[in-house]
Order: structure tokens, then sequence, then C-alpha cells
């Protein structure tokens, strides 16, 4: 299967496929940091190992094991083991929650779930070794690759079983906590969802509590037990990853970045980004600069 994964991505970085909410990433050497946002997902190491950070809490996963994360989550990354020879490959699969929800009523009934024996980091990210149901799956969607004909008819099939084989196995309580109508872990999702949608606004604590269903001491408690964050550092981070992109792709100065995504302060941006990204806004614009020269 690496090999496959090889003839599909000759270059590094991280690549879109025929196959909507499925990509491949290949790393021929260790990366930097990776500041990136993760939605619903599961990621497969088929070589190599990565790093991942959410909150300050550091997760290790390497070949032969899987990543699902539940919720969006701002995540760092690093990819820790690759070399020309043997580069980082691996694959992700977007997962859509409402068909996790739709398959796992079906599941319950003829009692399949799974117990979670692997490292545990924010309550929405667990890391598990793959069995070997999974890599026939991923088998099976690589090779759907090179037979695009079949993809609109075979892959939703291999898709349903992807879900079947996670929310059986030990992933699956992860997933289970958030199809609970009320549970803790869906009701997060909601005031995820708000925070997301209007992060250049004043964050209200009462309110996203409210929209949860919590007190707000419950919520901020339950809050960080799934996304290793207080509210408050999560819409930080998002404003931070957005600004540094409108920088890059829209060319606003970090002051025209820092009032767009809803800072007050262009100093206290400033000594925020820095903080996150390891270096000043200028820093940042000038190695966009390089990297992308007009």
């Amino acid at each position: 299967m690496a090999s496959c994964l090889k003839q599909l991505s000759a270059d590094d970085g991280v690549f879109e496929t025929a196959i909507d909410g499925v990509m491949v990433m290949r790393e021929t050497r260790p990366t930097g940091l990776l500041h990136m946002i993760y939605r619903p997902v599961l990621c497969l190491v088929l070589q190599g190992a990565k790093q991942v950070s959410v909150g300050g809490q550091i997760s290790q996963f390497h070949a032969l094991q899987s990543l699902v994360v539940s919720v969006d989550l701002p995540v760092i990354g690093r990819v820790t083991d690759a070399t020309p020879d043997a580069p980082f490959l691996a694959m992700s699969i977007d997962i859509d929650l409402a068909e996790i929800r739709d398959l796992l009523s079906e599941i319950e009934k003829d009692g399949a779930t799974g117990t979670a024996t692997g490292k545990n980091g924010p309550g929405a990210l667990y890391i598990e070794d793959v069995d070997e149901a999974m890599l026939d799956c991923a088998g099976r969607i690589l090779q759907l690759l090179n037979r695009p004909h079949a993809i609109g008819v075979l892959y939703p099939l291999i898709r349903r079983e992807i879900y079947f084989w996670l929310l059986s196995g030990p992933h699956g309580h992860v997933l289970r906590r958030l199809s609970l109508p009320d549970g803790h872990t869906r009701r997060i999702a909601r005031a995820i969802y708000k925070i997301r949608s209007d992060f250049s606004q004043a964050l209200r604590i009462d309110h996203l509590a409210e929209l949860a269903g919590m007190s707000v001491s419950s919520f901020h408690q339950h809050f960080k037990s799934v996304t290793g964050m207080t509210p408050l550092q999560y819409q930080k981070e998002l404003r931070l990853r957005e600004a540094r992109h409108l920088m890059g792709a829209k060319a606003l100065s970090a002051t025209e970045a820092a009032y767009e995504v809803g800072y007050e302060s262009s100093s206290q941006f400033s000594r925020e980004f820095a903080r996150l990204f390891g270096m000043t806004p200028r820093q940042s614009m000038a190695q966009i600069r390089a990297v992308n020269p007009a």
C-alpha cells in the first residue's frame, strides 16, 4: 500500500485526490511546525511518524496507527520520521458525522461496540493501532484512484465500511460520544461551531454555555476536556491562524489582519502571534514573500 501511495504523490506536501474528502501526504524529511485546523477526520499513517500538539498536549503516532479527530481542533503538527528512501506517507479521510450517527443506530442493535486501548489526547482526539480490516479498506480506496469510473459507486460503500470498523473498534467510544443527542461532546461541538462562525466577535461565554445547555463552570470544564484548551484560547488560535492566512493570501498588513480577525490592539496581536508561531508578523510576512515572490 505504501508503494501505491508513493506513486500518487511524487512530491512532498499534502494533496487532494479524485475522491472528495480523501487526501494523501508525503514528506521525505522531517518538517517544521505546521499549524492547521483538523475537522472531523481519520488519518492513517502508512510509513514514518508524526507529532501533533493540541492545547500544549503532545501526541505521537507512527506507521500503522490511526488518528481520529471528532470535532474541529486547532492543531500544531510536524513530521518526525521521514527520509528520501522511506518517506512519511499518510492518507486522511473526512468523517461525515451525520452518516456516523445513522450507522451507529444499526451497530448498537447488534452490540458491536469497541473498547479504547490506545493513547488519548484531548477528548476529541484519539490514536489507535490500525487493524487488518481498516488497512484493507484503505488499500481499496487507493486502488479506486486508478479506476475513477468506479469512485461514485464504490467509494460510498467503502467509506461506510470504514465507519463501521471505526464505530465497532477502539475508536468507537470517541465517535459515539459525539453521536449522543444530549452528550457533552455533541453539546460542546455546537459551541465550537458558534465560535468558528463568529470568531472575530467578542466571546460571550454565558451565551455559549446556554447554547451548550450547561452552567458556565460546567461549560468551561467540558470544553477543555474535549478540546484541550479554554474557549478563549480556542478563539485566539482561530484568529491568529486566519490573520496569518490573510497576510499571505490577501497581502494585508499585520495591523489590517489584526483588526480583520477581531483584535483591538495591534501590539497584543503581535505578542500573541509571536507566541504561537515563533516569529513576529513582520518575519512571517517576509517568509511568505520569500516562498511566494510577487
